[in-house]
């Protein structure tokens, strides 16, 4: 019963992990497009630190605030 419990709970933090990953990962792609005109409040280098350390503010934050919207 317990290495049951075990294999749940290691499969969900997995899981949980694995969006993390690939969220963060999709943002700094699309970090990494943008052109630095287009980026506002902050530099690349600062915004791709909010994205890694503040998860999952740091992402939301990028997607909204980041870009001009043109």
């Amino acid at each position: 019963m317990v290495v049951n419990n075990l294999t749940v709970a290691l499969v969900t933090v997995v899981v949980i992990m694995s969006v993390v990953v690939w969220f963060d990962r999709r943002c700094l792609a699309d970090l990494a497009q943008t052109p630095d005109s287009a980026l506002r409040v902050f530099d690349r280098g600062t915004w791709a630190l909010i994205i890694v350390l503040t998860f999952p503010i740091g992402p939301m934050l990028y997607l909204g605030y980041a870009k001009d919207r043109r």
